[in-house]
């Protein structure tokens, strides 16, 4: 509504101002038409509220524009798939129907926690969504159709793709997150190393650990370490 308000102003603003400076008439009519054109698009433009992915702005977020247009478009696909799941009455084509959303959800979900991961959501949406969709509403007007020896066919075919499609949507997420995962263990590596150099016997603490206990006791500092 801000953006309206301001728009309106600034265009009538530039309008009037066009008007007059082009002495009146049909070409001041003309200058104020276009300015007023240009004037509600520039504040409407200025105005807009900067997107944002949870509470932070896009702005502020490495490749946040990127994943900001791949959640928009995983999202817009999903809205297409659950209403044609609305129109589809056999429940088990239902449940694998939701079941796959629901794991499409979970990938965007994770891309908006981790930005770095919005490629593989955009793979996935691009190339597995648009076939999600078609496959049900092909499998929608076979089933309105009431071809009863076709629709037991599609509906063998249609679970066994979303069966699929659920286990691919489950695997892009584990793709996206094992980026995380060699991370924590490179961290993790270059931790040990960091203590071994200060003198700590990493091994036997992880050897000889107790639950709850994560202390590492230091070994002897030689006279070059002390130096």
């Amino acid at each position: 509504m801000l953006q309206v308000i301001c728009g309106f102003l600034a265009g009538l603003l530039l309008a009037g101002f066009g008007f007059w400076l082009a002495g009146g008439g049909v070409v001041g009519m003309g200058v104020a038409v276009v300015l007023a054109a240009l004037g509600y698009v520039a504040a409407s433009t200025l105005t807009e509220p900067e997107r944002r992915i949870g509470k932070i702005l896009v702005s502020a977020l490495p490749n946040g524009q990127k994943a900001a247009e791949a959640i928009d478009a995983a999202n817009m696909r999903l809205n297409a798939i659950s209403m044609l799941l609305r129109q589809v009455r056999d429940p088990v084509v239902h449940k694998e129907a939701n079941d796959f959303i629901v794991a499409t959800q979970d990938l965007v979900k994770y891309v908006a926690r981790d930005t770095s991961a919005y490629p593989i959501l955009r793979h996935y949406i691009t190339v597995y969504g648009m076939q999600t969709e078609k496959l049900l509403r092909s499998y929608v007007d076979v089933e309105s159709s009431g071809a009863l020896d076709q629709v037991a066919k599609a509906r063998k075919e249609t679970v066994e793709a979303l069966q699929v499609l659920e286990q691919t949507a489950a695997g892009e997420l584990s793709r996206a997150v094992s980026a995380k995962t060699l991370g924590i263990a490179a961290d993790s590596d270059a931790i040990q190393r960091l203590a071994r150099m200060d003198g700590y016997d990493t091994d036997t603490a992880a050897a000889d650990g107790v639950p709850g206990d994560t202390s590492i006791q230091p070994k002897p500092r030689t006279e070059q370490q002390q130096s």
